[in-house]
């Protein structure tokens, strides 16, 4: 969900790119290194303490989501946008039986637009959440669990994530677990920076013959020397390993919104722009049993 000035879109669509310092190095498949896959239950780390820092059951009532969660983005000022055609509103977050859903909402005309580039018009109202609890890979919580089970609508303007990023304005370090872009592609991505400060992604593209069914979403992370690597799964089955470069020590949040428009409409400049062209109506994306635990090491 990065916005660091880059033409997300075009990132996100083609399989290599360069420009102005940027490397974009995708992941279509596992690395030589890492072309076994990762048992699923990995074994904890010998004389470390596993903790729940979210419990699955933090949906079940308000009075549980508000001790976990806070509603919009986790960073100070224009919390309500990010880089989509969509204002998050705590109105637009609801519970039901165990379950959380963002509706986006369509609107007659759009709200303004968004501080945040590429500056889209905000065409819809949704919602966001965040955990309050902050994620921290180093050498006292050297290992991170974390999953949840999602549903959610995709197809033209439709960009729904369940998300970490470095505590804001740091970037990276991020890691995409659910992504759809305006499609029914789900990306596994992991941000990192080069030794000359430009941004490079790992790219796992997953297809999903169903996204509005239940499919569980999960990395594994775990600190390697001054890095983090990542073991990406869909639906219990492994799909990628990454590693996220200099992540070590470097406070994360976690986030799931529903983004509208932007790069899952177009590009800017694209005829239609202005109209972020997407659903009407409303759009739905939903969780449950999203689960947060980690090993200290003392």
């Amino acid at each position: 969900m990065s916005e660091q000035g880059l033409n997300r879109r075009r990132l996100l669509t083609s399989a290599v790119a360069a420009a102005g310092g940027l490397s974009l190095g995708l992941s279509l498949g596992p690395s030589a290194a890492h072309a076994t896959p990762p048992d699923a239950n990995r074994t904890r780390r010998a004389g470390a303490t596993w903790e729940n820092l979210i419990e699955k059951s933090s949906f079940s009532s308000l009075s549980a989501f508000n001790q976990e969660w806070n509603y919009l983005y986790p960073w100070e000022g224009d919390a309500d946008t990010h880089n989509g055609a969509a204002r998050m509103h705590a109105g637009q977050v609801s519970l039901s039986q165990g379950v959380l859903t963002l509706t986006a909402t369509r609107l007659a005309a759009p709200d303004g637009t968004s501080p945040h580039a590429p500056n889209a018009p905000l065409w819809y109202r949704s919602g966001a959440v965040h955990a309050k609890e902050q994620i921290l890979v180093n050498d006292q919580f050297p290992e991170y669990d974390i999953e949840g089970e999602f549903r959610t609508q995709t197809g033209r303007g439709i960009w729904p994530a369940f998300w970490t990023t470095g505590t804001w304005p740091a970037w990276p370090p991020e890691t995409d677990i659910l992504e759809y872009v305006g499609d029914s592609t789900n990306l596994f991505n992991t941000w990192s920076k080069d030794a000359n400060g430009g941004e490079v992604v790992e790219r796992e593209r997953v297809e999903v013959a169903n996204p509005d069914a239940w499919h569980k979403y999960r990395v594994w992370m775990y600190k390697d020397g001054d890095d983090v690597m990542l073991d990406y799964y869909f639906a219990g089955v492994w799909k990628a390993t990454h590693r996220g470069v200099g992540w070590a020590g470097i406070p994360q949040r976690l986030i799931i919104n529903l983004q509208m428009g932007s790069y899952a409409s177009g590009e800017p400049g694209d005829a239609d722009w202005a109209q972020q062209p997407g659903p009407t109506g409303n759009t739905y994306f939903r969780a449950r049993n999203v689960w947060v635990g980690r090993t200290r090491a003392w």
